[in-house]
């Protein structure tokens, strides 16, 4: 044993040693702890924790290589050092308390006071005996203020839309079919961030509900910046034309006058019949058409009083003439392309008048990192962890033609065809997990509570992540899935060859514990030579079928009949279920751009008289689309079954995937929006 090696308790405590430590430790903590408090606090705190626990084990040993040298052990190194240079166990004992203290307190400071006052009780004047003091209940409380201030920000940015739309005098379903509107989903704002903003504000002390409200409020107006473009576009003017049906019409062919009775002319009258047409109807068309021509033709019918006719009558008629081409004109149109841009953060710092550049008095360090490592601190408190392109849906050609290039079992091509069935349509959310079939919300927007991921505590549209993907595609097919995370997925498979591979099975980037992160997939066969997987990609995609290179294990599902079980639903769409459920098959699925209108005059102009173009009074569960489908068709979109009977102007007529929803009131129409779906057609016409 090298006789420079201190030991604890041998009596000989060498205090210009450690008063020269205690002066690196000061030094290293003035530059740099308040820098990392926020994060750094809070694991800090174990770490100290766990290092005095290991030394009242292990006679300080578990530290000495920190204890070595500032350099390696950084602020937290040079303290231990400095009680380390003491020779008495009770001096070590009592310093290495005072820091896990001073740990406990810097993490305490370091989180948004909003939040954590009510725990820890840092501000007696705001503490409120009758609130909650669940840290996770106040910040749903508090993450939910956030919403709806974020919300009306959003209902401002639309409502400046339509502003802009009446000044200019512009077409009115152009520019809104124009819009641009990236605020739809309020994807972009940190709740962490704007609460951790908020605290920074005040200085961590006299933080409110109520406040914090107000002062958001007062920035709705600059949440969601919006941008327009004035632009033209000829249109063109559908042409309405008359239809006529055939129609066997008596005439008189001739009239011999007979006398007169009271000074009234007698006449003796001869019929026959003529095939004639007369109009039954119109039609629009926004193309040419050629059809044929009919000309207007002058006919005497007799008039019948009982069985004699007493006289006649001149009426029109058509006979066919040829044939001629209509086509309908156009016209120059000015609309405006309004852009809605997504949430911008730096309008918080208005709300709480913060200059991000001005030194934090608490840290010493500029107001904008303070605010972002408080920010990291909540979330490493509430989750543990800081770590952590959109596709095109598949069509039914597309996955009917990949099913049919596979040779495998029925319970296999199900597993496959279920999981393609949400290619493109479900993005990924970290922690995501759902129930067989379809799930209503899948696409809304909702909070990202799940550990590990960059996306914890921000607003995401709701999905799945990679095992959960896994977990509902086994779920829908055999009514029980494979539940947990990828190590438990792990657990639950048995490896095999590459060369065994058959759809169904499953591939992992790496085996459990020996990556710092890990992915699951599905092997759906191979295209061209490659192996092709579905899977719930973290990239941001969500749900894609793709060949990736990083698949380094093989596995099989253990206690599941791959090979003989006979999937009850193979086949059947995943689709959602309507109210009470629907009966019968589904005729056809189809993606479908969906818009919403209510019956005011700037949704239906002069037919908003709250009467369909069926005849039925508008009420909720009603659409309009193109007249290719005829009123009572019965389509589903989400999980409400819609009926069609009202039509549009030419943005519907023209396109049979588009789809506009009555809604009762305007401003729900315009927060709704339009997205792209699949819509399943249950029924066509009545």
């Amino acid at each position: 044993m090298k006789q420079n090696n201190q030991q604890i308790g041998d009596g000989n405590d060498n205090i210009p040693q450690a008063a020269k430590k205690g002066a690196e430790a000061a030094k290293q903590i003035s530059k740099a702890a308040a820098q990392k408090a926020a994060v750094a606090g809070v694991e800090a705190t174990s770490t100290a924790a766990g290092a005095s626990v290991a030394a009242a084990a292990k006679g300080g040993q578990a530290i000495a290589s920190i204890a070595q040298g500032t350099a390696a052990g950084g602020p937290v190194g040079a303290v231990i050092g400095a009680a380390w240079a003491m020779r008495h166990t009770l001096f070590k004992v009592l310093i290495c308390v005072c820091l896990i203290l001073l740990f406990l307190v810097t993490a305490v400071v370091s989180l948004p006071s909003i939040i954590f006052n009510q725990v820890f009780r840092t501000d007696p004047d705001t503490f409120d005996a009758s609130k909650a003091t669940d840290p996770y209940e106040v910040f749903d409380e508090m993450s939910g203020s956030v919403s709806n201030s974020v919300a009306q920000g959003y209902d401002y940015a639309l409502s400046l839309v339509e502003q802009i739309i009446e000044d200019g005098g512009y077409d009115y379903d152009y520019s809104m079919e124009a819009l641009i509107n990236h605020g739809r989903t309020s994807g972009g704002y940190d709740i962490c961030y704007i609460l951790a903003a908020y605290s920074a504000s005040m200085e961590q002390r006299g933080t409110t509900k109520t406040d914090m409200e107000t002062k958001l409020n007062s920035v709705i107006n600059e949440m969601f910046p919006v941008s327009s473009s004035e632009k033209e576009k000829e249109r063109v003017v559908p042409l309405i034309y008359p239809t006529y049906s055939d129609v066997t019409v008596s005439v008189i062919t001739n009239k011999t006058e007979t006398g007169t009775i009271d000074g009234v002319t007698q006449y003796y009258y001869e019929t026959g019949t003529r095939a004639l047409y007369q109009e039954s109807g119109s039609e629009t068309t926004t193309e040419p058409i050629t059809k044929t021509a009919y000309q207007a033709v002058t006919v005497e019918v007799p008039i019948y009083s009982g069985s004699g006719i007493i006289g006649s009558e001149t009426q029109t008629y058509y006979t066919a003439s040829g044939s001629e081409t209509l086509t309908p004109g156009t016209e120059m149109v000015k609309y405006v392309e309004c852009t809605i841009h997504p949430f911008d953060q730096a309008f918080i710092l208005s709300a709480f008048q913060i200059d991000s550049n001005a030194t934090y008095g608490q840290f010493n360090i500029p107001t904008g990192e303070a605010i972002l490592n408080m920010a990291n601190a909540m979330k490493m408190t509430l989750y543990g962890t800081l770590t952590g392109g959109d596709v095109p849906a598949i069509t039914d050609a597309e996955l009917n033609a990949f099913l049919n290039s596979l040779t495998c079992s029925a319970a296999r091509k199900e597993l496959i065809r279920v999981g393609l069935s949400l290619v493109g349509r479900v993005p990924y959310f970290w922690g995501g997990k759902s129930v067989a079939g379809w799930n209503s919300e899948w696409n809304t927007p909702k909070l990202v509570t799940a550990a590990g991921s960059p996306s914890t505590g921000t607003l995401r549209p709701y999905g799945m992540d990679c095992s959960g993907f896994v977990d509902w595609v086994y779920k829908t097919v055999f009514g029980t899935g494979l539940p947990g995370g990828t190590w438990n997925q792990w657990d639950l498979t048995y490896e095999i060859d590459e060369s065994d591979l058959q759809p169904g099975d499953l591939g992992f980037k790496a085996a459990p514990a020996t990556a710092a992160s890990d992915h699951v997939l599905i092997y759906a066969g191979k295209k061209d030579g490659q192996h092709m997987w579905v899977h719930c990609s973290s990239s941001g995609s969500g749900v894609v079928l793709n060949s990736p290179t990083y698949v380094t294990r093989y596995r099989r599902v253990k206690d599941f009949d791959l090979e003989n079980f006979l999937p009850p639903n193979a086949g059947s769409p995943i689709a959602p279920l309507g109210p009470g459920g629907i009966e019968g098959p589904v005729l056809e699925s189809l993606t479908v751009d969906v818009t919403h209108y209510c019956a005011c005059t700037k949704c239906c102009g002069p037919n908003a008289a709250g009467i369909t173009a069926s005849g039925a009074k508008v009420d909720q569960g009603m659409v309009a689309m193109s007249s290719v489908w005829p009123f009572g068709t019965q389509i589903l979109i989400g999980d409400v079954l819609y009926t069609v009977e009202d039509r549009g102007a030419e943005g519907i007529e023209s396109n049979r995937g588009r789809v506009d929803i009555y809604v009762p009131d305007h401003q729900q129409a315009l927060r709704m929006g339009r997205y792209t779906t699949t819509a399943y057609i249950y029924r066509i016409g009545r």
